[in-house]
Order: structure tokens, then sequence, then C-alpha cells
């Protein structure tokens, strides 16, 4: 008898144990975001808050992937892949700051991010937004001449990308195309400016199917 009760009482657990939801990230603290939608599982029974979560965190941008727990006496755990901001974009007339994941979501504001940056007199995307494909191309170049020359800052303007690069030399892109041939051809006819042309030419327009110098 008191078998069977034990029993029911395990199985039944989950619809009487209040719990409160605790969260951590690989970075320690989950976003602020993620917390404040969280909260509304605090006080919920463990089944509940169980099913509530999987539903919440599957559809959130913010995260990569997670797990639950339950941790005695009654702390239902989440432990969550967040998700990693690689790029930034600056609003010029605001000086706002939008951080942005590799597919182009919109992740959090930031007053100020080390993160390779463009500059636009635009309107910028909210958090959980999907910014422009023509911006998300430009931040993917950038990206790729910061780790060429350690320059992570480019301006949008004239629907092209802007960049200025080691011995002053303006790189000018187009916002669409292939990122890769851009970014190889520019290597090329920087180290052959540099190395025959120094002070020659100011510019390399990469708009063209024959790069322009000027």
């Amino acid at each position: 008898m008191l078998i069977a009760l034990f029993v029911v009482a395990l199985f039944a657990s989950p619809f009487f144990i209040n719990v409160i939801a605790e969260c951590e990230s690989q970075f320690g603290d989950c976003p602020s975001d993620l917390n404040s939608g969280l909260k509304s599982l605090n006080s919920k029974n463990l089944f509940d808050a169980r099913r509530k979560a999987n539903s919440y965190l599957k559809h959130s941008y913010l995260v990569s992937d997670y797990s639950i727990q339950y941790k005695l006496p009654n702390i239902m755990l989440i432990n969550i892949i967040a998700k990693k901001p690689y790029f930034a974009i600056k609003d010029s007339s605001s000086g706002k700051i939008i951080l942005i994941d590799r597919r182009g979501i919109v992740l959090a504001e930031s007053e100020d991010s080390g993160l390779p940056m463009i500059e636009v007199a635009d309107s910028l995307k909210k958090i959980g937004e999907e910014v422009d494909k023509k911006y998300l191309f430009a931040l993917n170049l950038i990206s790729g001449v910061n780790e060429m020359y350690q320059v992570r800052y480019g301006m949008i303007a004239n629907d092209a990308l802007t960049v200025d690069i080691p011995h002053g030399l303006r790189v000018i892109f187009p916002l669409e195309g292939d990122s890769e041939v851009l970014l190889g051809g520019l290597r090329l006819i920087y180290a052959k400016v540099t190395a025959e042309y120094l002070g020659t030419y100011s510019q390399i327009d990469m708009r063209y199917k024959n790069p322009v110098l000027k």
C-alpha cells in the first residue's frame, strides 16, 4: 500500500509543486529580456511551467539551444546557449547601436561595441527583427576587412559601403554580390598598390567588374 501511494505521489507531484524558474547561460546570467519572459513561470506547477518554458524558449530569438531540469525543493533550472552577437549597426543621427547575430537578427541594444560595425543614416530595426539584407551583406564585408586589416568600422552612404584602411586608402564596396570575391579582390589590389604604387592612389572602388583606382 505504501509503495502504491509513493508511486501515485511521484507521478502527481509535477501538478502540485509550484516552481521558481532560474536561468543560466554560457556567459553566466541569462539576457535580461529572456529573464523578463521567464518570470511568468514562477509559482506555476512544474508541469505547466515546463510546458510553457519549452514553448517560450523554442521561439526565442535569443536562444540557440537549452535544457530544463528540476532541482529540489522547487527550482526549475533552465540552461541556455545564448546566441552571440557578431556585428553592430550604429545610427549616425542618434548614436544608438544595435547588436546583430550571424543571420541578421537584432539581439540587443548597446551604448558601445567592439564588434565589426557599420554606421547608417537610417532607422534601426528593433530587438528580434531582421536587418535589411544589404546591411547584413555590408556587415560581412566589414568583418572580412577587420580580419585582414584590423579595421572594424565602415559607413553606408550613397548605397555603398565606405571603409578607410591602412596607408590612407579608402575602399568603396557595393551592397550586393559575392563578399568572398570582393574581399579576395581587395586583398590582391591592396598588396599591389602598397608594394608598387604607395602614395599614387587614395581610393579603391570595388563596385565595378574591374575595380577602379583613383
